[in-house]
């Protein structure tokens, strides 16, 4: 027996070992299986409604070789699910089965090799469609085994690509079967098979995926086999995938895409091997194959029996919901009119367009671009070469097209085609569309390929090559953003071309240009961001580049996201940076970065942070003045969303105007960052537009003085000119759609067209001829403005969907009537003339949009459909009456006669199934299923007994007793309405807005089931019923004199209550004793002594450390200091929220406090009778207020007459006034029906020049309610603050509510921090203190509690410092000095005083004239200049100056000099007697003594005054900025001291000598010249000896002369070997070279000459 056993052991031993673990089939055995395939999509809740399909067969695998098996699909079933789940059944389609059961029997052949699937061989007509059921059936035996590892990693094909997948193998011996689980990331593939369209212009962000994708799909599969001796046998299968999708975070709830299959053996019997009677074709692999494009997938099933018929019935369907008003099913038309387009050939599109329909035309063309494909752009491109369509048409069409069409080898020649067409190169509209657009549709052709082909580029690259050729800006500019738009790494080396580089012709292109160039390297850094690094970097490190040119730099340089060093290069270059703009701008971009959430800049913000501190404050002290760059941003993790915006404002170098203003919005959602507008304008010489006021010189210049004068600066540069006036450009997802470039040519050769000085019939007379007649328009627009398509196959073998598709249709019918006197010919008689017009305008746009997640084959969609339309309908019907001259306009309009719906807004999702074969009925079900139960709010209490009774239901079902159903079980809540309206009786009408919600709440609190459901508003505009019906409404303004004549309703006199509130008699009055500041222990009498000192004056001093506030002062100033000891407040800037024990206990110090008590203290006594009677001390508010200012200047009256001609309505007036010497406001309005008292006053005024408050009064004569806010200006703890007050007798209750809740809803949201304190009642005082450039400090003190915050950070700087001194000294009284501020902007002064120059940018030089020699004072720099100021010591006496000024327009040399008598002046030589009186010289010139010296006038060539009178020459320019040179500085706020060759001087010296006008011979008064020389001394240089010569000027005396008195200062030299010849004609060329060395020489100040008698 013992035998036996051991026997059959060692029997089953040997046979173990010949069972294979590797799958197979038996060659000779047919294995049968049952199969079945789930799709279902929805939330994951049961409850809810879902849609899917399942798919029911049997299998056989049937071999036919070694390696070759044959998979034959019998008893197919097809059921599709579209209800409640998990209560309804999966429904039989039979129609369906009949459709596919045939094509899914057909065999399909594929390779087998030890659980491979291999090559696919199926029939040549088998859709692929249905081979993927099959790929999706075989991908089940799909099996990798390892053998000796029960647990592994790989990267494994798939019906969905190779994607990474682990594997677990149990093996259960006894059972003889082997259970092998693996699981697939379908997010991490490395070949994933995907259709994707729609955002090609979006850049992936991996950062915003890294705490919650919106997309993730996983599959697992468990495989049961059975080792035998020919392989082991697969007898059980199950595969679980899951999609999952949201549009906000992840953890918070997503919809789901969930299939399954199970594969279960039931026979296997002997193969009976039959032929095929089809032949097979190899069809590929396991991987899922698409056999069309994703423009071909179809937005919605259908099957039309003609698509031509098809066709013309949707448009005329279109045309009439578009006959009036655009109806809100006519966007979702549109669609099915663009899917009926894809699907039709072209000669289908042709036929219908021949049918010569103007209004069909219109509609093919609206959605051609849209179809997308190459037959589309074909047809287009043809219409436009045979002019079938007008320019308009073409470029409306192509601005889209460009940008939807499909790019690839088939549309790209198309496009190159179209550009060589006469007609559209010489189109100043279509050109610039068509090149711009050809870039995008490359950057789309390149966006998944390393790199991008040439031959794509070649036209663009041809463009550029052209256009720096022949010097075309235009030319330039269009290639360059048209490269920019195509942002591919292979044209770096043609834009570098253009740029300041090594072996560049930048010096030739036009500073604009360049300035296009680095901007058009935005789109290549997202290839090449390194390369963008090493480029931007350089050309903003070098300062000898235009300023404008390395702000641009720098802000590409930061879009590349750079590493810490590379930003740590760029701040060391900050340190050194002599440009005020250039540093202002990296500076506030830097800073604004650091302040960054975007999950996309978390690395880059961080970096930022440590490079501001590295920089340290010292930048902060730059205003508003210098230009910035403002990056603000938000992102909210919980909906997976941000948005970010950019701000860039460039100024030129003493331009107060930015010449360059760029805005950028994006939107940061679904893992990526969307560009969605940009709009930049650059605005050179706007400025000097805005401000001129005055008739120029209109002569012709005459340089031959002045070039006198400058023929002795051989290095001098002229300031560079600006040719544009201003452009435009826009872009939308960082694609150029278009620019404008306005010329002053342009805009000259426009201004005389509308006034009719051309000559010809003015455009003006042609407007006005044509308003004259009725005018209809009937202008109308359809798009579709996004189409996001991802489609991914499952399991199964049927792809998943996801798609947002939004399409908009808008139509305007404009009809206009004008009446305008016939004698009107120009501007300025049309606006001195009575104007009517009468207008009808009915305004309708329509937005369908939809999102689709589920299942979409030919045959079959399933899935949830979100679908949001918004109707609006704004019908307006007005007739207007308008005087310019007399400031009168006048409004009517008929009443609301019917209820009219303005806005209608509504969202709905559905479980949606269509099938091919029953399209008819949709079978759609709502995602909430029927209501059933009330809302919770009204569901009623049950006793335990109660509950208890249906827990005894519930356990018969299976399910716990004690629990209650899943809250996703229960039954929706009814759906809440709320409908508010807002009755304006007096007007005749009612607005109301309804809406109506009904979301999946109830299930899970997140924003994704708020989103599910069902969402409507409306607001509409409806009648009121009165006493008598309105016949019309009418709306009158009239300002000036003639204010009051329109008035209907003469105002009453108003009398002040009589009952004051306590606190209320202190509004508006001055606070008479001073109050001592805190500052953690008092400050005593010296501190007061110190405030009052400073009067108004705001001003700081900047420490090395501005870490700590202080109260110290110093220098009768309030400045920062790092200070530590006691009596300070020690306070973080960085926004600590600590908070002092003494921070409530500080007061705030009104200005005009100080200045009263400085005045006390100065007088030694106590206030005057006369200090108190200034009413701004001791008028009350209601004295001060009350008083007359006379006749209103401003009427508006809003009425509506009725059919018994009653008046009834609104009458505002306003006077702007003064009273007691301080400005007033006042505005009344009053009802006009005769028995109503109601009125409203508003009254405002400045009783100091530190103080404004306004008081409102409204109800029975302005005597029922009353409120007064009051904003004083002063110090809190010594820091510059303001104060506001608002204080309250009597307000509507609805007031004091609803501010609580905004006012505790913004503290909140805010960060505020609380106090429970005490405070007045009916009194609200914030107070905000500037604790720094960036920061704040605030404290609100309501009634009972006090909300405070320090260190709030300012998204800008705000300066003290840089306040205009006017402003800061009159307070609020200087906003009537505005207008006057704006005009005289561009006038700054320049002052020479003894030995002292204060240039036009405040810069102070001291330097004592050493010789005879003139020098250039101020200068106009521009390359034809129309004066030159000389200055020089005045002979004979040293103490005093000279002037010389040369004009050239007229040519004209006037020249002043002191003398006994006075200052003389001579005019081209000649003496020119002056006087009191002002006299005229050469018609442009004014001149007229002042005093002892003399004024000149000049401004029609910017020479606003020049004062002399011997000791002082001052010069006073306008429009000037950035346009003057000499020793008074550029003009431009940059303290720089440039020499001639734009150089920067070293010191104060060496610039007074670069401008120093040489001598020419002994005999003149100048002794000395600037010449270059030769060092004098043989030098060794680079090994050899040499002798070095001096490229800059030296000063040296002229022939004949010798030294008087001699400087010591270093050159740079440029050194050649001893032995090469250098002659005195060839030595000047030397300035052209690089300097070698450096050497000290002697300078010649002055000379004496002993001149030859020959």
């Amino acid at each position: 027996m013992r035998t036996i056993v051991v026997f059959m052991w060692i029997v089953s031993l040997v046979g173990s070992e010949k069972l294979k673990y590797e799958p197979n089939f038996t060659e000779s055995l047919t294995h049968v299986y049952k199969y079945e395939g789930v799709i279902l999509t929805g939330l994951p809740e049961g409850g809810l409604s879902r849609a899917g399909v399942k798919i029911h067969c049997g299998l056989s695998i049937i071999p036919e070789g070694h390696t070759m098996y044959l998979l034959k699909v019998t008893d197919v079933q097809m059921l599709e699910y579209n209800g409640v789940w998990p209560t309804d059944p999966f429904i039989l389609g039979r129609k369906l089965t009949q459709r596919l059961a045939p094509e899914l029997s057909k065999p399909v052949r594929f390779e087998y090799i030890n659980g491979r699937v291999g090559k696919v061989f199926a029939p040549a007509n088998l859709p692929e469609d249905i081979l993927n059921i099959h790929r999706g059936i075989l991908n089940i035996f799909q099996i990798t085994i390892k053998k000796a590892q029960n647990f592994y990693e790989l990267q494994e094909a798939g019906i969905e690509g190779v994607c990474r997948t682990n594997y677990i193998v149990q093996e259960d011996k006894k059972a003889n079967r082997i259970t092998i689980t693996k699981s697939k990331d379908l997010n991490n593939c490395q070949e994933k098979v995907m259709l994707f369209t729609g955002a090609a212009y979006a850049s992936h962000c991996p950062a915003f995926q890294e705490r919650g994708r919106n997309i993730r799909a996983s599959v697992t599969f468990t495989h049961v086999l059975k080792p035998t001796a020919a392989g082991a046998i697969l007898q059980e299968a199950k595969v679980r995938e899951v999609h999952q999708f949201t549009p906000f975070h992840e953890l918070d709830g997503t919809a789901i895409i969930e299939a399954r299959q199970s594969l279960v053996l039931v026979d296997v019997k002997s193969a009976v091997f039959v032929v095929p009677h089809d032949e097979f074709v190899q069809r590929g692999t396991l991987k899922y194959r698409y056999h069309q494009g994703v423009l071909h997938k179809p937005l919605q099933l259908s099957r039309p029996q003609n698509v031509e018929k098809a066709i013309l019935e949707t448009l005329k369907t279109l045309e009439a919901h578009s006959v009036e008003n655009v109806r809100p099913d006519t966007p979702a038309k549109f669609l099915q009119l663009v899917q009926l387009l894809r699907s039709a050939p072209q000669t289908t599109t042709a036929s219908v367009w021949d049918k010569n329909c103007p209004l069909h035309r219109r509609w093919i063309l609206f959605a051609l671009p849209a179809v997308g494909t190459a037959d589309a752009l074909r047809f287009i491109t043809t219409k436009i070469q045979r002019l079938e369509i007008t320019m308009q048409e073409a470029a409306q069409t192509l601005a889209l097209a460009l940008h939807q069409v499909i790019a690839d080898l088939h549309t790209l020649p198309l496009v190159t085609e179209l550009l060589g067409v006469i007609h559209v190169q010489q189109s100043a509209i279509l050109r610039p569309i068509i090149v711009l657009g050809y870039g995008s549709m490359v950057y789309r052709y390149c966006a998944h390929r390393i790199t991008c082909p040439d031959h794509a580029l070649k036209v663009l690259h041809d463009l550029l090559a052209d256009a720096v050729a022949h010097g075309n800006e235009e030319d330039m500019a269009l290639a360059l953003k048209a490269i920019g738009n195509a942002g591919q790494p292979i044209s770096i080396k043609h834009i570098v071309k253009l740029l300041p580089w090594p072996r560049s012709s930048a010096p030739n292109v036009p500073l604009k240009n360049q300035v296009d160039a680095i901007m058009a390297l935005r789109n290549i850094l997202k290839k090449d961001p390194t390369k963008i690094q090493v480029i931007t970097l350089h050309i903003f490190m070098d300062q000898r580049n235009a300023p404008e040119l390395r702000m641009a730099a720098c802000a590409v340089f930061l879009c590349t996201k750079p590493p810490l060093n590379a930003l740590l290069l760029l701040a060391n270059s900050l340190m050194k940076e002599s440009s005020l703009q250039v540093a202002s701008f990296a500076y506030s971009q830097l800073r604004s970065l650091a302040r960054s959430s975007l999950p996309s800049l978390y690395p880059l913000a961080a970096a930022c942070k440590m490079v501001v501190k590295f920089l340290g404050a010292r930048f902060d002290r730059l205003g508003l003045r210098f230009s910035q760059s403002l990056h603000l941003d938000g992102f909210s993790y919980k909906l997976m969303t941000g948005v970010s915006g950019k701000v860039l404002l460039i100024h030129n170098e003493g331009s107060i105007i930015p010449s360059m203003a760029a805005a950028k919005v994006s939107g940061h959602t679904l893992g990526g960052v969307f560009d969605l507008m940009e709009v930049g304008l650059r605005m050179e010489g706007l400025q000097e537009v805005i401000t001129k006021s005055r008739e120029r010189f209109s002569g012709v210049p005459d340089l031959k003085q002045i070039q006198r004068i400058l023929n002795k600066f051989p290095d001098l540069k002229p300031a560079a000119q600006t040719v544009p006036l201003a452009s435009v450009y826009f872009k939308m997802f960082n694609q150029e759609i278009g620019f404008v470039d306005f010329r002053r040519d342009y805009i000259h050769k426009a201004l005389q067209s509308l006034s009719g000085m051309d000559g010809k019939r003015g455009m003006l007379r042609k407007v006005l001829e044509r308003l004259r007649k009725p005018l209809e328009l009937r202008p109308g627009a359809a798009l579709v403005a996004m189409e996001l398509r991802r489609f991914v196959p499952t399991c199964v073998g049927m792809s998943t969907e996801l798609t947002l598709v939004s399409a908009a249709v808008a139509k305007a019918d404009v009809n206009v009537e004008a009446k305008i006197p016939a004698s009107t010919s120009s501007l300025t008689q049309l606006l001195n003339a009575d104007i009517e017009l009468k207008t009808q305008i009915n305004l309708s746009v329509a937005i369908h949009s939809k999102a689709v997640l589920g299942i979409n084959t030919p045959f079959l969609q399933s899935g949830l459909e979100l679908t949001a339309k918004m109707h609006s309908a704004l019908p307006l019907d007005v007739s207007v009456k308008m005087n310019v001259k007399e400031g009168s306009l006048r409004m009517d309009s008929l009443p609301v006669q019917q209820e009219k719906q303005i806005i209608t807004l509504k969202s709905e999702v559905f479980a949606v199934s269509r099938s091919i074969e029953n399209l008819v009925p949709v079978k759609v079900s709502p995602i909430l299923p029927g209501v059933k139960e009330a809302n919770i709010v009204h569901q009623k209490f049950k006793s335990s007994q109660e509950a208890r009774s249906e827990a005894d239901i519930y356990s018969t079902l299976g399910m716990d007793g004690a629990e209650c159903l899943d809250k996703a079980q229960r039954p929706a809540p009814k759906p809440s309405h709320l409908t508010s309206c807002v009755s304006m009786t007096t007007f005749g009408l009612e607005m109301c807005l309804g809406t109506k919600v009904a979301n999946a709440l109830y299930v899970r609190h997140s924003p994704l089931y708020r989103l599910l459901g069902t969402h409507a508003a409306r607001l509409l505009v409806k009648p009121v019923p009165a006493h008598a019906p309105i016949t019309k409404l009418t709306l009158e303004l009239q300002t000036g004199s003639k204010a009051a004549s329109k008035m209907i309703r003469p105002l009453e006199k108003e009398e002040l209550p009589l009952q004051q509130t306590p606190g209320k008699n202190v509004f508006m009055k001055t606070t008479r004793s001073q109050s001592r500041l805190q500052n953690g222990t008092e400050i005593g009498s010296s501190s007061s002594s110190s405030h009052s000192q400073q009067g108004s004056s705001w001003s700081w001093s900047s420490s090395s450390s501005s870490g700590h506030r202080s109260g110290h002062k110093a220098g009768g100033q309030r400045h920062w200091s790092s200070a530590h000891g006691s009596g300070q407040h020690s306070h973080s800037v960085s926004g600590s929220r600590r908070i002092n024990t003494d921070f409530f206990e500080m007061k705030f110090n009104s200005v005009h406090t100080s200045e009263v008590a400085s005045k006390r203290q100065s007088a030694g006594r106590t206030l005057s009778s006369k200090t108190r009677q200034q009413p701004s001390s001791s008028q009350s508010s209601e004295e001060l207020l009350s008083e007359e200012l006379g006749t209103p200047s401003l009427t508006i009256i809003a009425k509506a007459t009725t059919s018994d001609g009653r008046l009834q309505g609104y009458q505002l007036s306003g006077t702007v006034g003064s009273a007691r010497g301080r400005t007033r406001v006042q505005l009344r309005i009053v009802e006009l029906a005769e028995d109503s008292r109601w009125k409203m006053c508003v009254d405002a005024a400045s009783p100091n020049p530190h103080k404004a408050m306004v008081m409102y009064r409204w109800g029975e004569n302005c005597q029922r309610y009353k409120m007064e806010y009051q904003a004083s200006l002063g110090y809190l703890a010594n820091l510059p603050a303001i104060k506001l007050k608002t204080t309250w007798n009597s307000i509507p209750e609805g007031c004091i509510t609803g501010g609580r809740v905004v006012g505790s809803a913004a503290a909140y949201l805010l960060g505020f921090s609380n106090q429970f304190k005490s405070n007045p009642s009916r009194q609200i005082t914030q107070l905000i203190a500037l604790t720094s450039p960036r920061t704040i400090d605030t404290i609100v003190k309501l009634p009972r509690f006090t909300l405070y915050y320090q260190g709030l950070e300012l998204p800008l700087p705000f300066h003290v410092p840089t306040i205009e001194p006017m402003l800061r000294s009159q307070g609020f009284e200087s906003i009537a000095e505005i207008p006057r501020l704006l005009l005289t902007m561009n006038q700054r002064a320049c002052v020479a005083n003894n030995d002292q120059v204060i240039t036009f940018d405040s810069n102070v030089l001291s330097y004592k004239i050493p010789n005879d020699c003139f020098y250039v004072l101020a200068k106009d720099c521009s390359t034809s200049p129309t004066f030159v100021l000389l200055m020089r010591r005045a002979m004979g006496q040293r103490d005093k100056k000279a002037i010389k000024l040369l004009l050239s327009a007229p040519n004209t040399i006037i020249e002043a000099f002191p003398t006994r008598d006075g200052v003389k002046v001579l005019v081209d030589s000649a003496e020119a007697p002056l006087g009191e009186q002002p006299q005229v010289l050469r018609d442009i010139v004014t001149i007229q003594r002042n005093g002892m010296g003399i004024t000149l006038q000049a401004p029609s060539i910017n020479i606003e005054r020049l004062y002399f009178n011997g000791d002082q020459v001052q010069i006073v320019v306008d429009q000037m900025m950035s346009k003057t040179c000499g020793i008074c500085g550029l003009n431009n706020d940059e303290k720089k001291m440039m020499m001639p060759s734009r150089e920067v001087a070293e010191d104060q010296d060496r610039l007074f000598e670069s401008w120093l006008c040489s001598g020419t011979s002994c005999k003149d008064d100048c002794k000395v010249r600037r010449d270059f020389v030769e060092l004098g001394t043989v030098v060794e240089f680079e090994g050899q000896a040499s002798r070095c010569y001096s490229v800059e000027p030296v000063q040296r005396c002229l022939a004949e002369c010798t030294p008087m008195e001699t400087r010591s200062r270093r050159a740079r030299f440029h050194c050649l070997a001893a032995n090469q010849t250098v002659t005195a004609s060839t030595i000047s060329t030397f300035r052209w070279k690089p300097g070698h060395v450096s050497y000290p020489t002697q300078t010649h100040a002055d000379c004496w000459c002993q001149c030859s008698t020959a």
